[in-house]
């Protein structure tokens, strides 16, 4: 008979399996420091690891409050579990878990919003973290700046003590705030810049509304850029399954995730700071060679898998690589067309750095799923792909691999089937306007044209011709012939 097993919580806590690292530290000693917007899998993982670690050294200011801004159940999960959770470390046979215990709190923002402003308030608070995803900041990505059209912007400004995006509750919540308590804000989201980012979306928009905040904002609250890297997939009933037997407690929370962990945070702070580097971050004066070599080469690549992953029925990560014409592909993809787009810090050996990505893309024990991967497209490409392909294509360079993935994308969106006929889901809220698009077109250069001139995506600059032409040329190829045409390597110009 199948072993019943006690939930995860302060009381059970003991009786995990013998081995479990568990929080070495007296959770009823730690303040709240740190307020996270965006509790999910990915920071459960990563800086509220880092976070950890540093509460078991000894510094008890920073406990986190974690807040969600569009999803109810995980929070409620957290509070029977008196937020403890547990991380198991997975590379083929081997794993290592841990019970993580640096949350002290987990809030849904539309049921819970004063609690959420007070926690910003909070003069005692001196970081507020975000992981929102980059469609979380009502970003127009082709030019970079806010969204003013949004429906949510608009309601924000119109109602700013009732704020339903990221930047209205930030807004609100710094609005209530002491002047003279200092705050850091850490976005830890794929995007370039993404501190300096983060304060000019937050500036447009307060700007808007409260120009007297917009103006405090800028004088006194520092935006560091970050840098963060970890592959944490989404849970599933098998990595839940997993998690149990070896912690020996159910974990609804339960995450599964690779070994490797990196966190670069540039030295711009306001006040009080965690010092995550005892905990194994690294704190720079530049973050943006590390910035730009994770977005391309890790996420880029990652992007790659996704869409000719799903085209050709593979549906994890370590599927795709296990795939020969299509493993050889994303490593052009992020060797010979990306790779060459990034400014490497001196000394770092970014082929190692490569080499040790392409690994990490094939343990096949974490389960990544290219479905997931490929969600937001008409956010994430914008940011992955667009700005190589810009530079490149002004250089006079063409980038065979790269441009194939593209036109993959469009192939993707257009037919939303496999190359075996089977649908796919697509999830996207910009998917709809582009596939339609592409959809109406009558022949492969019409359809990528019309693509094009979506300029919230692709940006108002014309792409010139011979560019044009070339990703014409690669989806006339794949309505054709499918993704194995794709996948032939081309001759480079």
């Amino acid at each position: 008979m199948e072993k019943i097993h006690s939930a995860l919580n302060r009381s059970t806590l003991a009786d995990a399996t013998a081995g479990i690292a568990l929080p070495a530290y007296d959770r009823d000693s730690v303040r709240t420091g740190i307020v996270h917007l965006g509790l999910g899998a990915f920071h459960r993982a990563h800086q509220a690891l880092y976070t950890d670690t540093l509460l078991a050294r000894g510094d008890t200011r920073w406990g986190i409050v974690g807040v969600h801004l569009r999803e109810r159940r995980m929070a409620d999960v957290l509070a029977a579990q008196d937020y403890l959770y547990s991380v198991t470390e997975r590379d083929g046979g081997t794993a290592r878990s841990r019970i993580v215990g640096s949350l002290r709190g987990a809030l849904y923002a539309p049921d819970a919003l004063p609690r959420v402003l007070d926690a910003i308030a909070d003069p005692h608070v001196a970081i507020v973290s975000l992981t929102v995803t980059e469609k979380g900041y009502n970003l127009a990505p082709a030019s970079a700046d806010l969204d003013a059209d949004d429906a949510g912007i608009r309601h924000d400004v119109a109602e700013p003590d009732a704020p339903r995006t990221t930047l209205g509750v930030l807004a609100a919540g710094l609005r209530r705030r002491p002047a003279n308590a200092p705050l850091t804000i850490v976005c830890c989201d794929n995007m370039m810049a993404n501190g300096d980012t983060l304060r000019r979306l937050l500036l447009q928009f307060t700007e808007l509304g409260d120009p007297a905040l917009a103006r405090r904002i800028a004088e006194s609250i520092a935006f560091p850029n970050t840098m963060v890297d970890r592959i944490v997939p989404a849970s599933t009933a098998a990595s839940l399954a997993d998690a149990q037997a070896r912690i020996g407690l159910r974990d609804d929370a339960a995450i599964v995730c690779e070994p490797f962990t990196q966190w670069v945070i540039e030295d711009r702070f306001s006040g009080p700071r965690p010092a995550w580097e005892d905990a194994g971050a690294l704190v720079t004066h530049d973050v943006h060679p590390y910035e730009a070599m994770k977005l391309r080469l890790l996420n880029g690549s990652h992007s790659a898998i996704a869409y000719v992953g799903q085209l050709r029925g593979r549906a994890t990560v370590s599927d795709a690589m296990a795939d020969p014409a299509l493993a050889a592909f994303v490593e052009r993809v992020m060797t010979e067309d990306l790779l060459p787009t990034v400014t490497v810090p001196a000394g770092y050996d970014a082929h190692a750095y490569c080499r040790a990505l392409l690994e990490r893309f094939r343990n096949p024990t974490l389960a990544h799923q290219t479905r997931q991967i490929a969600m937001d497209g008409t956010q994430k490409v914008p940011v992955r792909w667009l700005p190589a392909l810009r530079e490149s294509v002004a250089a006079g360079i063409e980038r065979p691999a790269l441009e194939r993935a593209l036109a993959a994308w469009l192939h993707y969106l257009a037919s939303g089937r496999s190359d075996a006929g089977e649908p796919l889901t697509i999830s996207d809220p910009g998917a709809d306007a582009l596939g339609s698009r592409l959809r109406a077109a009558s022949h492969a250069i019409e359809a990528v044209q019309a693509a094009f001139a979506q300029t919230g995506v692709f940006g108002a600059t014309p792409w010139p011709a011979a560019f044009v032409e070339r990703i014409a040329g690669h989806l006339s190829a794949l309505r054709e012939h499918g993704t194995a045409a794709l996948l032939t390597p081309a001759r480079r110009a």
